[in-house]
């Protein structure tokens, strides 16, 4: 079963039209990339700290609960994405959750499917087999995407090395994101090193699951200008912003205006 916003997004990617997914953590962010002309939209704990300028890496610590923020600001951007569908992000790895609820309450929401946001990818190799050990780890986040998968509800997988990659493809996700670490603006010898791990990801993805849609984030890729040329050299079919556009505009935005008219002139004799 597959649902019927996928088709819009294969037939955007076959006319060579870069997909724009678009993390927001509010109403307003929502509105502005879907009017800017965003493909999907998608709610998660790691939006919802950085429109609060928190660091996104904060996201990934035992602080909030990021089921609870995503429930409670889906609304918000559901009302405001206009006709562009809505993931929202869950955490899976809490072998006490249930699936099967966590995805009707996706749908009671106005969602129409899920990510695997936040995921363990970023903690890295060590703690991630202790995490899988336990019952608690990535495989977790490969079932959430099956299941919601079986629903026909649109998946997005997200997946931080190769074999990550080759079994979110396997798992049926719509949408592979290639997880390339926290953004952060570096130089011009990790973009080369971005594009590397992107083929790789992206060869692994594609081995399973020949006509998944693949998107790129993270890492190097802080800019359009850096963005295009990952899209130029690999076989990827969009990207998924983050701070790039909403931290980031939202920030220099209201710098601008604020002192714009800071710089306003008073009548010359005023008292």
């Amino acid at each position: 079963m597959t649902h019927p916003g996928r088709a819009k997004l294969s037939s955007s990617a076959r006319a060579k039209k870069p997909l724009i997914i678009a993390g927001v953590g509010c109403g307003l962010t929502a509105r502005g990339a879907s009017e800017g002309g965003a493909d999907l939209l998608a709610v998660y704990n790691t939006a919802i700290y950085r429109i609060r300028n928190l660091p996104s890496i904060l996201a990934f610590l035992p602080g909030d609960d990021p089921n609870a923020l995503t429930r409670a600001t889906a609304a918000e951007v559901v009302a405001n994405a206009g006709d562009r569908p809505v993931l929202l992000g869950f955490a899976v790895h809490n072998p006490q959750l249930s699936f099967d609820r966590l995805l009707d309450q996706t749908v009671v929401l106005g969602g129409a499917g899920i990510t695997n946001e936040p995921f363990v990818g970023l903690y890295g190799s060590a703690f991630g087999r202790e995490l899988e050990r336990a019952g608690c780890g990535f495989s977790r986040e490969v079932a959430f995407i099956e299941a919601a998968a079986r629903r026909g509800m649109m998946t997005l997988g997200w997946a931080c090395d190769p074999e990550e990659a080759r079994r979110m493809g396997g798992a049926g996700a719509d949408l592979i994101g290639l997880m390339l670490g926290i953004t952060s603006a570096d130089n011009d010898a990790d973009l080369h090193d971005a594009i590397e791990r992107t083929h790789a990801m992206a060869r692994a993805a594609l081995s399973q699951r020949p006509d998944a849609l693949l998107l790129v984030h993270g890492g190097p890729l802080d800019s359009p200008e850096r963005i295009a040329v990952v899209l130029s050299q690999c076989p990827v079919h969009g990207y998924v912003t983050g701070s790039s556009a909403e931290r980031n505009p939202v920030l220099s935005r209201v710098f601008e205006t604020v002192m714009s008219f800071k710089n306003l002139k008073l009548l010359a004799d005023l008292d």
